[in-house]
């Protein structure tokens, strides 16, 4: 299932909101942009269900490439939040990734900059 993105306004950076039915075989949350390099300020994740979740930068067949945050447990109604002081960079050419266990719904949140 493919994720939905919106994309709230942002004066300086990006903010993401990702909805998805099933993150398994991977889900990525913010492209890659050529030459550029993501730097990750905060993230919250949603989801209903019992899964693994992981966090990762870049999709490596139906997995996030290098994962960053996890796999983390979570039941039914569980929201976890990361802030990153300093920021957490991505490698340069690589997106923000998502992929879980199991098919539940997931809303991930997501701000940063892009340099």
């Amino acid at each position: 299932m493919a994720i939905s993105i919106t994309t709230p306004a942002s004066t300086h950076g990006f903010i993401v909101n990702g909805v998805t039915t099933d993150a398994r075989g991977c889900e990525v949350i913010v492209a890659a942009e050529v030459g550029k390099r993501h730097k990750i300020r905060h993230i919250t994740v949603n989801s209903d269900g019992s899964s693994t979740v992981t966090i990762g930068s870049g999709v490596s067949g139906a997995a996030v490439e290098v994962a960053l945050i996890g796999p983390v447990a979570f039941s039914a109604g569980t929201t976890l939040q990361w802030d990153f002081n300093p920021p957490m960079w991505l490698p340069e050419n690589k997106s923000l990734s998502v992929d879980a266990s199991a098919a539940v719904n997931l809303c991930i949140f997501c701000q940063g900059l892009t340099e």
